[in-house]
């Protein structure tokens, strides 16, 4: 292989095709997870929104989803009116997509379109949210939950020429609480087996929802030589603060930690340690940080 440019002509070559509205899925290939979003109206009345456009947006220290929705929709509305929503994740199950279209389409009151959804809807078992009355049911036969509250700082709204109701929202959900069946939990841990999420390939040709099944997720190790070395860790992280000490344990468990983002990373475990008033670093304080860099919590 080389980085030097072929002068050969492609059989193949690349085509231009022009930008258009929903470029993602009308010029473009683009799979994605979905979430059956649930909100609640101002009677209380749980719906279900299907959503792919639905993507981690903070992923430190505070933790959030950005969601794109047409403003007018029932979620839209929904979460401008009351901030609350679960994003359900369920496996695949064919018999149940032509469903998640049929939810999905708009212009249905929440009271039709919910009347031959296939899906049985529970309170949340988290107290805060079960005894909410505007906090949505979540659905039984999702093996994830996201419950999440509208982050009322988060503010994007770029100059659209259509009717506002029919452009895009961007709406910023806060994770409050990630819930896992017990089964998915032991697996998330174990990393030996993933759950069958149907993937979206989005609304095409003007009259078509596609849809696949992924295989069996591999991996790959981390390049040997690209861990550090503890006593490298520990070296600069015992540099950083007088008052905060780590041991030689603890730095083990962050050799993953690249390079170029050694120091602010340690010193992060820094920072929550002076708040905490601890003065060493121990293993069980940097398992029990909640970092990026803490490793997996069985707790």
């Amino acid at each position: 292989m080389t980085s030097k440019p072929s002068a050969e002509l492609s059989s193949n070559p690349f085509e231009s095709i022009p930008l258009r509205d929903n470029f993602y899925q009308s010029c473009a290939f683009f799979p994605m997870p979905f979430a059956l979003i649930t909100t609640t109206n101002e009677n209380g009345f749980t719906s279900i929104g299907p959503y792919a456009l639905q993507f981690p947006l903070q992923i430190g220290e505070q933790y959030s989803m950005l969601l794109v929705t047409r403003a007018g929709s029932n979620t839209g509305v929904n979460l401008r009116r009351n901030g609350k929503c679960a994003l359900n994740y369920i496996e695949f199950d064919k018999d149940l997509l032509e469903s998640v279209v049929e939810l999905g389409y708009p212009g249905v009151t929440p009271e039709k379109k919910m009347e031959n959804a296939p899906f049985t809807m529970i309170k949340s078992p988290t107290e805060r949210f079960r005894d909410d009355p505007e906090y949505p049911l979540i659905i039984e036969k999702a093996f994830q939950v996201f419950e999440c509250t509208v982050d009322g700082e988060f503010e994007y709204r770029p100059v659209r020429e259509a009717d506002p109701s029919i452009v895009e929202d961007f709406i910023a959900l806060k994770v409050e609480n990630i819930m896992l069946r017990k089964s998915f939990r032991e697996k998330l841990h174990k990393r030996d087996e993933f759950p069958d999420m149907p993937i979206s390939y989005g609304f095409r040709g003007g009259s078509e929802f596609w849809f696949a099944r992924h295989e069996k997720p591999f991996h790959y190790p981390i390049p040997r030589g690209k861990e550090l070395e503890p006593a490298f860790v520990f070296q600069i992280a015992n540099k950083l603060d007088p008052a905060i000490s780590f041991t030689i344990e603890a730095c083990a468990a962050l050799v993953v930690i690249p390079a170029p983002f050694l120091e602010p990373a340690l010193g992060v475990f820094v920072t929550k340690a002076k708040t905490q008033g601890i003065n060493i670093v121990d293993l069980d304080f940097v398992q029990s940080a909640n970092t990026r860099w803490s490793g997996d919590n069985k707790k």
